[in-house]
């Protein structure tokens, strides 16, 4: 059959299967060098070289499990509240809070994301709603360890939708890049109505 092609159609065809041989020996090179590492069994991770990453030979590794909550289980309100948040070269403010009522009880979002509105009943976490500044982006810190200068010049503005719930007693902002907290009102005060002539 190749002996019908012409010489164009013959270095083509040599090339490819070239190419081909070369890519079946390295493909075997690589499962024979996995297979011959050592504490490789199969796909399994060795978890012992990678907890004690980077630490000085000997040393026991050291786990640090961080005494943070699991998400609970979403409310579901028909009722909400919306925290308008701003963000302020570094700072967080509370600007108000107002009511939102929804079509239909809906339930709360789980996100991921930077900040975190968490209600607590007692010691108890009973809601959390994950959120991001727009434009604020991860948390880079710099060399120093602290955050860049894009976010400490960055004013920037977030409405959160939280639900308005008859439990809980205390509600906190959190930062979870900097474990910095903030107080909130819990229950939020009622925005007083608005009168005839101011509508």
């Amino acid at each position: 059959m190749i002996t019908n092609l012409s010489r164009i159609e013959k270095t083509r065809v040599a090339f490819a299967l070239g190419a081909l041989l070369a890519y079946a020996v390295g493909a075997a090179g690589a499962v024979s060098a996995l297979a011959t590492e050592p504490g490789h069994a199969g796909h399994t991770i060795d978890v012992s070289r990678v907890l004690d990453a980077g630490a000085p030979p000997g040393a026991p590794p050291e786990i640090v499990i961080a005494p943070i909550p699991a998400d609970p289980t979403p409310m579901v309100e028909r009722s909400q509240w919306v925290f308008d948040l701003r963000w302020d070269r570094g700072d967080v403010w509370l600007l108000g809070v107002q009511p939102l009522e929804l079509p239909a009880p809906r339930e709360t979002p789980r996100v991921m994301g930077r900040f975190a509105l968490e209600l607590f009943e007692g010691a108890a976490l009973i809601e959390r709603v994950r959120f991001d500044f727009p434009l604020l982006g991860s948390f880079v810190p710099t060399d120093g360890g602290h955050a860049s200068s894009f976010s400490q010049s960055l004013r920037t503005r977030i409405g959160v939708v939280f639900p308005a719930t008859a439990r809980g007693t205390r509600l906190e902002l959190w930062d979870r890049a900097t474990n910095r907290r903030w107080s909130l009102p819990w229950p939020p005060a009622q925005p007083a109505p608005a009168s005839p002539a101011s509508r």
